[in-house]
């Protein structure tokens, strides 16, 4: 074989060489984006599961806690209204059977107070309960929810305070009061769902955003 078939050889074995290293090269590469595009891919419905699993929770949270202020709100309405008719009930009772005895009046106040402490016990600890209930679910960091925690402790306190008013215009000035905090505390309850449901719809939009706030778990 001459020096001149010899290079020609060569040189085609070494482009023959070239070719099917360009070859493995660009499968490798294709392989590679396969790879990295199924991860991506599997990442994806990883955090779309998350977050779907999240804003299922949320919900969750949401509709509890609507219907957990809409019962406590009418409670707290009802407990005072019933106190002031017990009032109302018992003064017209008393003018119409003491004939002025301090001795009679006093006991049929202590009567009157006997028999609304039974039922209205019941609801008062079911209201307590309620109340730190609706208390534990808020967070004590967010603004909304700080402002809803507020309201719910001035509505117990004005409770305790109603059933030791003495007169009819601090029983009046105390069922106002009332009035203002169920107002106050239902629209600050709108403003907390409101703002919990725009996170829903977040979370689900953008799952790679909720991910970025859960925070990673610490090295063993």
């Amino acid at each position: 074989m001459t020096i001149e078939a010899t290079l020609i050889q060569g040189g085609i074995s070494a482009v023959g060489i070239a070719i099917q290293l360009g070859i493995a090269l660009r499968s490798q590469k294709q392989s590679a984006k396969q790879s990295q595009d199924t991860l991506d891919m599997q990442r994806l419905v990883s955090h779309r599961s998350t977050a779907s699993f999240v804003a299922d929770k949320r919900q969750k949270w949401i509709d509890e806690l609507r219907t957990d202020m809409a019962f406590h709100l009418a409670l707290s309405q009802e407990i005072v209204w019933k106190w002031d008719a017990l009032r109302s009930k018992t003064a017209l009772k008393i003018s119409q059977q003491s004939s002025g005895d301090p001795a009679v009046a006093t006991r049929i106040s202590q009567e009157a107070a006997d028999t609304f402490s039974d039922e209205n016990g019941a609801r008062d600890r079911e209201h307590q309960e309620r109340h730190i209930r609706l208390k534990f679910r808020l967070n004590p960091r967010e603004p909304l929810h700080i402002e809803l925690r507020t309201c719910l402790d001035n509505i117990r306190t004005v409770m305790n305070e109603t059933q030791s008013a003495r007169t009819d215009a601090d029983a009046k000035a105390l069922i106002e009061r009332m009035m203002h905090l169920i107002d106050r505390s239902a629209t600050f309850t709108e403003e907390v769902l409101k703002a919990e449901w725009t996170r829903v719809k977040q979370e689900v939009a953008y799952p790679e955003a909720l991910m970025a706030t859960i925070p990673k778990p610490d090295s063993l």
